[in-house]
């Protein structure tokens, strides 16, 4: 009866807004559900395309907070056969139209949140990039592969002052992502204008040409 009564009293309150206030009204009250249900939508689809994809791809990279989305693909594609990687008609899948924490628009946020959570989740996602508050995120859930495993001596000397560190829950360090800075081949492609910090995603499917990827980068 409670529920019905909610029900009755949220109609009624619906029948006295406009359109807008009525948006704002039920984002409001029904957050949460419409988000689950965004979460589910967005796990389903993401499921779907990736198993559609999964024999074209020779890795998928996602960019977060791009200055364009229209990048050059193909600049991608090169800098894994520079690396030795024979791509054989498979292609770097790039997904570089998501924003987070840029219009403060919380629906936007939400939405974009939902995506990534599935995309690492399914291991959708080989290679990141993002502005550091955003790589920041992640790396708090201790998302990343430990490059410090994986880099050579010599890389990470010459790199060191771009290094990126976190600690994880185990309370152990972790380089989790190195800094790009404009003229990398990143920015060359079009995606970045400003320094942007890369990874590896610790659930990576094609871990190693996302390793080699990074590496062409470095």
């Amino acid at each position: 009866m409670k529920l019905n009564a909610k029900i009755q009293r949220d109609k009624q309150a619906l029948s006295q807004l406009d359109r807008n206030g009525k948006l704002l009204f039920l984002w409001d009250y029904y957050k949460i559900p419409i988000l689950s249900v965004l979460c589910v939508l967005v796990l389903v689809l993401l499921t779907v395309l990736t198993s559609a994809r999964s024999g074209k791809a020779a890795m998928y990279a996602v960019f977060v907070n791009t200055a364009s989305a229209e990048g050059d693909r193909e600049a991608l594609d090169e800098i894994l056969e520079q690396g030795g990687i024979a791509l054989s008609g498979r292609h770097v899948d790039v997904t570089a139209d998501l924003h987070l924490g840029r219009e403060h628009d919380e629906l936007s946020d939400a939405q974009t949140v939902q995506v990534l959570a599935a995309l690492f989740g399914i291991k959708g996602l080989d290679f990141f990039a993002a502005d550091e508050a955003v790589f920041e995120k992640y790396a708090q859930q201790d998302a990343f592969l430990n490059l410090a495993l994986f880099l050579d001596a010599d890389t990470l000397s010459r790199h060191q002052e771009d290094l990126y560190y976190y600690e994880n829950a185990d309370g152990q360090t972790v380089l989790g992502g190195i800094r790009l800075h404009p003229g990398s081949p990143l920015h060359e492609a079009g995606y970045f204008l400003t320094e942007v910090t890369v990874g590896i995603a610790a659930s990576a499917q094609n871990m190693e040409e996302a390793l080699c990827f990074l590496k062409q980068l470095l």
